[in-house]
């Protein structure tokens, strides 16, 4: 019969198990916990004591000209040609 745990109580069991010798079956025999419980919580506790940090990243200002290739002279209207579509 397994034992039902709160949170902090698993945070507790995880602890312990890091000093311990054996392998994580033979832990949860003794502690008579679930084994599927002990690495749900183990993952958890893993993704909780990662913190995220930022990283300030500076970006290049770069102006570059665009010249398109057989470009008609400016005029107000916009054509745009993909493929075999032709937008006016």
């Amino acid at each position: 019969m397994y034992v039902k745990n709160s949170i902090e109580q698993w945070d507790q069991i995880i602890e312990e198990f890091k000093s311990y010798d054996a392998t994580a079956t033979e832990f949860c025999k003794e502690k008579k916990i679930s084994k599927s419980q002990f690495y749900y919580h183990r993952k958890r506790l893993a993704h909780q004591q990662i913190e995220p940090t930022l990283c300030e990243v500076e970006l290049a200002k770069v102006s570059t000209p665009i010249n398109p290739k057989n470009a008609e002279p400016s005029s107000k209207y916009i054509k745009i040609e993909i493929n075999n579509a032709i937008i006016h």
